[in-house]
């Protein structure tokens, strides 16, 4: 009788993760959208209304994925944040 050293004895009526099918899906995520975000040409840093929109309440700058606009207009937010931010403008950190 020949061994079988690749898989470890399971007692009867246990079966394996793969068998059962776990492996074949990811568990959805929730995902949070906002509406579609109209950034113009030009992000000033000096507007602060605007640049709040892209602030949550812990005072970080809001990930793409979440607020919905594109990867050119993130980085021109993210700069202007951090602009108005060495400003003083923005706070670094909400309370």
């Amino acid at each position: 009788m020949a061994e079988n050293f690749d898989r470890p004895e399971r007692p009867e009526g246990e079966m394996d993760f793969a068998e059962e099918g776990f492996g074949d899906k990811a568990p959805r995520r929730y995902q949070r959208r906002r509406p579609r975000q109209v950034v113009p040409d030009y992000v000033d840093w000096k507007d602060i209304d605007l640049l709040r929109q892209f602030i949550p309440e812990r005072g970080k700058i809001m990930p793409r994925r979440i607020s919905g606009i594109s990867a050119k207009d993130q980085r021109r937010i993210a700069t202007a944040i951090k602009r108005a931010r060495s400003m003083a403008m923005l706070p670094f950190v909400l309370d």
